[in-house]
């Protein structure tokens, strides 16, 4: 059962790297909007969007080893959570007075988050 929601968690983010390619404000994905964020010298949130994608990516793939049985530590997860987490809301609160109306990939990386971190921390429950 542990298993179980560990896979959960990384179906979570699976849906944070969809919302990355949907519409998230302005019409623009994730790609868009990073590449406006740098060109506009707010490097910082672009790189952190990037960030944001990357370390969902390397859950994902965290997700397949675990599928192929090969035995990879619950901290990983955890800190590839956090930091995808992390660097979204950063960039989301440093721009909280420019963004305008979210939109479907914006809600679709919230719930991604959502579900990955709550079926992490199920499964740290359940362990123990």
């Amino acid at each position: 059962m542990n298993l179980s929601f560990r896979l959960i968690a990384k179906l979570g983010l699976l849906l944070v790297i969809i919302g990355f390619f949907m519409p998230v404000a302005c019409n623009q994905n994730g790609f868009e909007i990073a590449n406006a964020l740098v060109k506009n010298e707010r490097a910082v949130e672009g790189i952190l969007m990037y960030v944001l994608l990357i370390s969902a990516i390397v859950g994902v793939l965290i997700g397949i080893s675990i599928i192929m049985s090969k035995g990879i530590a619950g901290d990983i997860d955890w800190i590839v959570i956090i930091i995808c987490i992390a660097s979204g809301l950063i960039v989301y609160f440093r721009l909280l007075k420019r963004i305008p109306k979210l939109q479907t990939g914006a809600y679709l990386v919230l719930v991604g988050w959502i579900v990955a971190f709550s079926g992490q921390l199920l499964s740290k429950i359940r362990k123990e």
